[in-house]
């Protein structure tokens, strides 16, 4: 079962903000001998609560597929994004809310709008 499968696109240099962000995190999840299906649930619940998790797959679980296959049907199945995949480890990304912020360039633009026009109220605030 796929929830809210939204294909999602994060910039580069969003990815490698989390990217460094993620140094900082230890493996949450393992993936075992016993493959993804069993661990999908759990992988599901870590990345709604977390939002950027790491997942540890170990030797035994490559025997029965590739670990660029396992990343990519982990993504797909929880609506994440896979930020890296270093050795054995998987880095993923689900935003909580609002993921358009990461992907897009006029979200900047439209901040230095607010910005902009938070100054302009104040500049005629101190006029009067």
């Amino acid at each position: 079962m796929i929830e809210n499968n939204t294909e999602i696109k994060i910039s580069s240099k969003a990815k490698k903000i989390l990217r460094s962000q993620s140094h900082e995190i230890e493996p949450v999840v393992w993936i075992g001998k016993e493959g993804m299906d069993k661990t999908i649930e759990e992988i599901k619940r870590q990345v709604k609560d977390k939002s950027l998790i790491k997942i540890k797959i170990r030797t035994s679980a490559l025997e029965s597929e590739d670990k660029a296959e396992m990343a990519e049907k982990i993504a797909k199945e929880t609506g994440a994004e896979v930020i890296s995949l270093v050795g054995n480890v998987i880095t993923i990304f689900k935003p909580k809310e609002g993921w358009k912020k990461y992907g897009t360039k006029k979200i900047k633009q439209e901040k230095y709008i607010e910005e902009f026009e938070g100054l302009r109220s104040k500049k005629s605030l101190l006029r009067k």
